[in-house]
C-alpha cells in the first residue's frame, strides 16, 4: 500500500466513479483501476462495488475509507511537524478566504510572505463561504480559510485558528436614533438585537447559518427585512449610511472602527462567537510550500489577534472544531 493508492482510492470514492477520478487526476483510467486492484489485493478484500453507474463502497470499503483518511491526515500532520527541517522550498500556494477574513489577513499575510518567504508565490481568492468550500473540494485551492458552519469532515482536514467574537455594528451618525440609543454602550444582549432592522445574508452563507442557529437556540426572532446585497463592503456602506445594522466579527470592520465611522457592541448573554479554521483537502497530498503557508497563517492570525484587529480566543491548540454553541440555552438570555 502506498500514498498514491490511497489518493486514487479517496478521490474515486469522492467523485463516485473511476472515470471521474481519472478526469480529476488527469491520468488514464486504466492506471487508476490497476492501482485500486493492487490495493484490494493487498487488503484481501473488495473495497469498491463497480457498476455502470459508478462505484460504491462495500462493507469492507466503508471500514477502510476511515483508515485511509486517517493515514492521509497523519502523513500531512507529520510533514507539518517536520516543517522546521524544510527550508527554501518554492511553490505556488492557492489560499481562499471569505471577505471578512481577507480584510484582516490578506495584507499582513502578503507582507509576511514577501519578507520571510519570497520563494513562495501566494495566490488569494475571496468569495462567499459556500464558494470557498466548493473551490477546496474541487482542488482549486490548496488552503481554505472558513467557518465551522462550512466544515465537511468527509473531505476536509481542519486546523482551528481563532474563535472570534461577534459584534453589532451601527453607523456613527449623530442624527440616527439607533446610534443615539447605543452611543454609551460597549455590549448588547442577544435578545436586544430583535429591536433593530438588520442586514443579514441568507442561509446559504455561513454567517446566515450562524445567526439562524442562535435564533433557534435562544428563541429570539430577529428582523431580516432590510434589502442586503450579500456583499460585505456594500453592507458596511449601508450601515454607515444608517440603512440598517449588521452582525459581524471585528475582522470585517476593525478598520472602520479606527476611523470612527462605525460603532460596535460585543454581543453577550449569550456570547456570540464562531470558529475560524484553515482547511485542506484530505484526498490531496499537502505540499511543502502549503505547510509553510499554514504556519504563516497561524503566525499572522496570532499577530492580528494581539493587535485587537481580530478579537477572540486563539484556538490553535485545539485538534478539532469546537462547538461554540454547546453551552447556549434559552435560560442564558
Amino acid at each position: 500500500m502506498n500514498t498514491k493508492q490511497l489518493e486514487y482510492f479517496l478521490i474515486t470514492v469522492q467523485k463516485g466513479s473511476i472515470a471521474a477520478a481519472a478526469r480529476e487526476l488527469d491520468i488514464a483510467q486504466p492506471a487508476i483501476s490497476q492501482q485500486l486492484a493492487n490495493l484490494e489485493r493487498e487488503m484481501s478484500a473488495a473495497l469498491l462495488e463497480r457498476s455502470f453507474r459508478g462505484v460504491t463502497l462495500t462493507q469492507a470499503g466503508q471500514i477502510f475509507v476511515n483508515h485511509a483518511q486517517t493515514i492521509t491526515k497523519t502523513i500531512n500532520d507529520a510533514k507539518i511537524e517536520l516543517q522546521q527541517l524544510i527550508s527554501n522550498r518554492s511553490g505556488t500556494v492557492r489560499v481562499g478566504m471569505l471577505p471578512s477574513i481577507g480584510n484582516v489577513l490578506s495584507m499582513p499575510l502578503i507582507a509576511e510572505i514577501n519578507r520571510f518567504h519570497p520563494h513562495i508565490k501566494l495566490e488569494i481568492s475571496t468569495g462567499p463561504s459556500y464558494a470557498v468550500k466548493e473551490w477546496l473540494k474541487t482542488n482549486q485551492l490548496d488552503i481554505a480559510l472558513t467557518y465551522e458552519q462550512e466544515i465537511d469532515q468527509n473531505f476536509m482536514t481542519t486546523y482551528p485558528l481563532i474563535e472570534e467574537y461577534m459584534y453589532l455594528v451601527v453607523g456613527s451618525n449623530d442624527s440616527a436614533a439607533n446610534y443615539q440609543q447605543l452611543l454609551n454602550r460597549d455590549t448588547v444582549n442577544f435578545w436586544e438585537l430583535s429591536q433593530f432592522e438588520l442586514l443579514t445574508p441568507g442561509l446559504k452563507d455561513a454567517l446566515g447559518q450562524l445567526i439562524n442557529t442562535y435564533e433557534l437556540t435562544t428563541g429570539v426572532a430577529l428582523k431580516h427585512n432590510k434589502a442586503y446585497s450579500g456583499q460585505l463592503m456594500t453592507g458596511l456602506r449601508q450601515v454607515i449610511q444608517g440603512e440598517g445594522l449588521m452582525i459581524l466579527p471585528s475582522s470585517a470592520m476593525y478598520h472602520l472602527e479606527e476611523s470612527k465611522v462605525v460603532k460596535t457592541l460585543k454581543i453577550e448573554q449569550p456570547e456570540m462567537t464562531r470558529l475560524v479554521l484553515a482547511t485542506t483537502n484530505k484526498s490531496m497530498r499537502i505540499s511543502d510550500a502549503s505547510i509553510q503557508m499554514l504556519n504563516v497563517i497561524k503566525t499572522v492570525t496570532a499577530s492580528e489577534q494581539s493587535l485587537a484587529h481580530w478579537r477572540g480566543r486563539l484556538a490553535m491548540a485545539s485538534a478539532t472544531p469546537a462547538n461554540s454553541l454547546s453551552t447556549l440555552s434559552a435560560a442564558a438570555i
